[in-house]
């Protein structure tokens, strides 16, 4: 078998492996129930608070941090945009209705420039969703 079909069955039994024991799909609006509130940009350091909505107790929170380059002059911008992502995994249990507060600081710093500034967003990437023993509550 060559190798460009054997990677995408690779990459499914390690899904599969790495699934919950329930083995129930996510549902798009537990998904839509852990959010990111509260994002403030100080320095190079993106602050803000994960709130979990969902039934279940979560762990795990995987953040897509976002550094948007906003131009002085947005009708004629420059060629070297410094705005970047960078992902960043929040460890620690959020129970059901909890919040948990985080601070990321990039390993390499942004850029200091005078031609526009840093506008940061952070949104969930993922997330590991616990459901007690016994189940749970059906979804």
């Amino acid at each position: 078998m060559p190798i460009a079909r054997t990677l995408p069955v690779a990459l499914v039994l390690l899904l599969a492996a790495a699934a919950t024991a329930s083995d129930q799909p996510l549902d798009a609006k537990a998904v839509g129930q852990v959010t990111v509130q509260n994002v403030t940009l100080q320095g190079d350091a993106v602050s803000g608070v994960i709130a979990n909505g969902s039934p279940q107790l979560v762990r795990n929170v995987n953040l897509q941090i976002t550094y948007a380059w906003l131009w002085n002059n947005e009708r004629h911008p420059g060629t070297d945009n410094p705005g970047r992502t960078d992902y960043y995994t929040l460890t620690g249990d959020i129970p059901p209705g909890g919040s948990m507060p985080f601070t990321y600081r990039p390993a390499t710093p942004l850029a200091k420039r005078n031609d526009g500034q840093f506008n940061a967003s952070a949104s969930v990437n993922g997330f590991t969703e616990i459901e007690p023993p016994g189940g749970g509550a059906p979804r």
